[in-house]
């Protein structure tokens, strides 16, 4: 029964992000970069804008319970 469930979490989940694709917009801020996710809800920082999609990758994990498969599907920087 446990099995059953675990593979029908991860069948939703494969679901979701390939129908529903996660993006980041970046955007400097002072001295440091502002990271958005506008799917999962969730707002980031870092002082480079590598430490900001990796602090934002962290958040939609804890979003979703897992990884994102593909990482997200477009990142734009302003």
């Amino acid at each position: 029964m446990a099995r059953e469930t675990l593979k029908m979490k991860r069948t939703i989940f494969q679901d979701m992000t390939s129908r529903f694709p996660f993006s980041a917009t970046i955007a400097r801020e002072e001295n440091m970069y502002i990271s958005i996710c506008p799917e999962a809800d969730a707002i980031c920082k870092g002082k480079t804008v590598e430490e900001a999609v990796e602090n934002l990758k962290k958040e939609v994990k804890k979003f979703l319970g897992e990884e994102l498969p593909q990482g997200f599907s477009k990142i734009v920087h302003y």
